[in-house]
């Protein structure tokens, strides 16, 4: 498939954690792309909305599509990383459902717009050439809305270039501290530079910090109408970011705010990888939760359903995994299983009352009775474990 060649021939800092790049890292040469594919072919203009933030960005960008869809619009979806295929992160929504694309489509798409070009797109790294291609392929599907995920930041996210009607910010929390800032502060400003002259409403999910507050109430770009909206906490934070979407959406087309309100959680598809139930007996579930709010979040909702459970950790290099298992201790583990396999990081020395239950794995193998056994097991810290895990399930189960 030329499509995948071509992608995964380029720089991927998803996955080598380069981060120094954006050091001297500018959207300039990115940008004059955007314009040239703009003006060689006919883009339409959906409705395109960004959404920033370092915790509950991707559940909320997977609602706002689904609800949009719901709706009768025509949807995008935008979003990463992905859990198996990259054709993930460019689904369409239609009818409250989304779809992933067909190889076969995509490849017909890329044969057509990007290879008599291809020389121009050589250069552009895994997610600037994944943002540029989405942009064109929504435009082949005739989108009505288009949801954008921002990546690693805002202000320098290539998603920035698409040029949002509307921008969400979800909660702000410490990660990618060398290249965002130091402080909640220095992210903040750094996430709301995805901000543009053509951005007509800013929303944002209650910080519940005066200091924040005020940073985003105050900054440059905010000659736009400012929302900060208050957070309706429900003991799942799928359904609480669910809600969020829906108070959003109501912003955005105010019209529809009846049908809006009687769209439930419990009948809404939900995101896949976020507390995802892959294998029911022993339970067991996945969440890419890889900071220590985000840990504190979902190990704090699953225990209030689990007397006691395993759990299986994994972090990548660049990650607080010191912070992160601080928000472990005190938790009704049974036992924790550390994978520090290719790739991920090697924690370190843990706190006295986790050393008697923990293990430290890097073959696969070794995980295989876990999923055989009588606790469940909750999954966490990076969206590269749910391969692993899922194909050692399905394994197991055909043994």
């Amino acid at each position: 498939m030329q499509f995948l060649d071509f992608l995964h021939s380029l720089q991927n800092i998803e996955k080598t954690r380069n981060f120094n790049v954006f050091q001297t890292y500018s959207l300039d040469a990115l940008r004059e792309l955007f314009e040239f594919v703009i003006t060689k072919h006919s883009i339409h203009k959906p409705i395109r909305i960004s959404v920033v933030g370092t915790n509950g960005k991707g559940s909320t960008s997977h609602y706002l599509a689904s609800l949009l869809s719901t709706l009768g619009y025509k949807t995008g979806l935008y979003t990463s990383p992905h859990l198996l295929s990259p054709l993930e992160r460019f689904q369409v929504f239609e009818k409250g459902k989304a779809n992933l694309p067909k190889e076969e489509e995509v490849e017909n798409f890329f044969t057509k717009m990007i290879l008599p070009d291809l020389q121009r797109f050589s250069s552009l790294s895994y997610f600037e050439f994944l943002t540029v291609f989405s942009y064109l392929f929504f435009v082949s599907q005739k989108t009505e809305f288009e949801i954008w995920e921002a990546g690693l930041g805002g202000r320098l996210d290539a998603t920035k270039l698409v040029q949002a009607d509307y921008v969400v910010l979800t909660k702000l929390g410490m990660d990618h501290s060398e290249i965002l800032g130091d402080t909640k502060e220095k992210i903040c400003l750094e996430k709301l530079g995805i901000l543009t002259d053509v951005c007509r409403k800013l929303l944002v999910m209650d910080p519940n910090d005066t200091s924040l507050r005020s940073i985003i109430e105050n900054f440059p770009k905010n000659q736009i109408p400012v929302r900060i909206l208050p957070l309706e906490d429900k003991p799942s934070y799928l359904e609480t970011n669910f809600l969020f979407a829906k108070v959003t959406l109501a912003e955005f087309v105010p019209d529809k705010k009846g049908e809006i309100e009687s769209i439930s959680w419990d009948r809404t598809e939900r995101p896949r990888g976020r507390m995802e139930v892959l294998k029911s007996s022993p339970e067991i579930v996945f969440d890419p939760a890889h900071n220590p709010e985000a840990i504190a979040t979902t190990t704090d909702e699953f225990g209030r359903t689990h007397t006691s459970f395993s759990l299986v950790l994994g972090s990548l290099p660049d990650k607080d995994r010191e912070g992160i298992l601080k928000e472990l201790v005190g938790l009704p583990l049974v036992s924790l299983f550390l994978w520090e396999g290719a790739g991920f990081g090697t924690f370190p020395e843990l706190p006295s009352p986790l050393k008697p239950i923990t293990r430290r794995l890097q073959n696969e193998e070794e995980l295989k009775a876990l999923f055989q056994g009588r606790f469940p097991v909750l999954v966490l810290g990076s969206f590269r474990l749910y391969g692993i895990v899922a194909k050692l399930i399905q394994n197991t189960t055909n043994m």
